[in-house]
C-alpha cells in the first residue's frame, strides 16, 4: 500500500478532529485518510494541531516503515506545476548539508540576552551553567524579538546538521506561545529551501567524549540540558520531538546502554517503537507509575520531576 495516496482529513466540524495520542487533548488531532477509499490509517497516524505545545506528527511513511509495510506499486509521476518552486537542486548543483560554522560560532555569545540561560540561573550555580553552555554549545538568537535559544544538532564528526530556535520565558522556563512563536530552524533561515537536511540527536557529539558512558534519552532539548546538570552520570540526549524517536536517529546508540524517558502520555508510543528496533533501548515507565492526574494533564517530563 502506497503512502502517497494518504492525506490529512479536511476539517468539517469538531467531529473530524480527534484526541491526540501524545497530549491527550480532544478535538486537536487530524488523521490521515486514504483518498481512494476514504478510510483512515491507524489511530495514531496524524498530526496534533497544538504545534508549539505538543508537536506530535506521525506520517504514513513513518507508519509504513515502522510496521515494515512495503508496496510494490510505483509512485505516480507528479504533474509539473509551473507555479511551484522546486526544492530539488538543479542538475549539477549540490546543496549544503551542514551549517556554516561561522554562523554557529557567532551564536555562542550574548547569554545575558538568552531567556533559557536566565531561567537556568534559578536552578543551577554559575559554574554548572557555564559547563552546560559549553558541552551542549547552546546558541543565542535575536529572532522572535530576542532572547531566543538555538539548540544546535552536532553529530559525532563535529558537523552541524541544523539548529532549532525556541524562545522561553526567562522566569518560568516555559516555552512562549502567546503571541504565537513557532519553532524555526537555522537551515531554513540561512539557506531557505536550498539545504540537504539530515537531522541527528541533540547532544550527539557528546558520545565521543566517553564511549562507555550510559545514555539517557528524552524528547526536549531543554529537558536534556536540565537533566545533565542534575544527573551527570548519564549522557543526556534529546530526540527533539515525540515522533523523532526513530531508527535513523537512534542507530548511533546501538552499542550503548540507553534508557529512554518519554514524556507523560508518550510511554506506549516510545515502547512500541523501541521494540521494533534491531538493538535494545530500555524505555522507562517511571513517570507513568508516579504521576498524579494533574501532572498527566500537564504532560510533564523527567526534568519537571527532577526539579520537584
Amino acid at each position: 500500500m502506497s503512502q502517497y495516496r494518504y492525506h490529512l482529513e479536511k476539517y468539517h466540524g469538531k467531529n473530524s478532529r480527534y484526541t491526540c495520542p501524545a497530549c491527550q487533548k480532544p478535538h486537536q488531532f487530524t488523521r490521515y485518510i486514504d483518498t481512494e477509499t476514504g478510510e483512515y490509517l491507524a489511530e495514531n497516524v496524524g498530526i496534533c494541531n497544538r504545534i508549539t505545545s505538543c508537536g506530535y506528527h506521525y506520517t504514513p511513511k513513518e507508519y509504513f516503515q515502522d510496521n515494515k509495510i512495503f508496496s510494490t506499486a510505483k509512485r505516480p509521476k507528479p504533474m509539473p506545476n509551473p507555479k511551484a518552486t522546486s526544492r530539488l537542486p538543479e542538475s549539477g548543483t549540490q546543496y549544503p548539508k551542514y551549517i556554516d560554522k561561522t554562523l554557529f560560532q557567532k551564536s555562542l555569545s550574548h547569554y545575558e540576552n538568552n531567556n533559557l540561560i536566565q531561567y537556568l540561573k534559578t536552578i543551577f550555580d554559575t559554574k554548572t551553567i557555564l559547563n552546560l553552555i559549553n558541552i551542549y554549545k547552546i546558541g543565542t538568537s535575536s529572532h522572535f524579538g530576542g532572547g531566543t535559544t538555538i539548540f544546535w544538532q552536532i553529530d559525532t564528526q563535529g558537523n552541524i546538521r541544523t539548529g532549532k530556535l525556541i524562545k522561553y520565558n526567562a522566569k518560568t522556563g516555559h516555552r512562549i506561545k502567546k503571541p504565537y512563536v513557532a519553532t524555526n530552524w537555522a537551515h531554513t533561515l540561512k539557506y531557505k529551501n536550498k539545504f540537504n537536511l539530515h537531522q541527528c540527536l541533540f547532544g550527539e557529539h557528546l558520545l565521543t567524549e566517553d564511549p562507555t558512558a550510559p545514555v539517557a534519552l528524552v524528547e526536549s532539548e531543554k529537558t536534556a540540558i536540565i537533566a545533565q546538570g542534575k544527573i551527570p552520570d548519564y549522557i543526556w540526549l534529546a530526540t527533539g520531538s515525540l515522533n523523532e524517536f526513530k531508527p535513523s536517529k537512534l542507530e548511533i546508540l546501538k552499542d550503548r546502554i540507553v534508557v529512554a524517558f518519554p514524556d507523560l502520555g508518550a510511554y506506549e508510543i516510545w515502547q512500541k517503537k523501541a521494540s521494533d528496533l534491531s538493538f535494545h533501548i530500555s524505555v522507562s515507565d517511571f513517570l507513568e507509575k508516579n504521576a498524579t492526574d494533574e501532572q498527566r494533564e500537564k504532560g510533564l517530563d523527567i526534568a519537571d520531576f527532577i526539579n520537584l
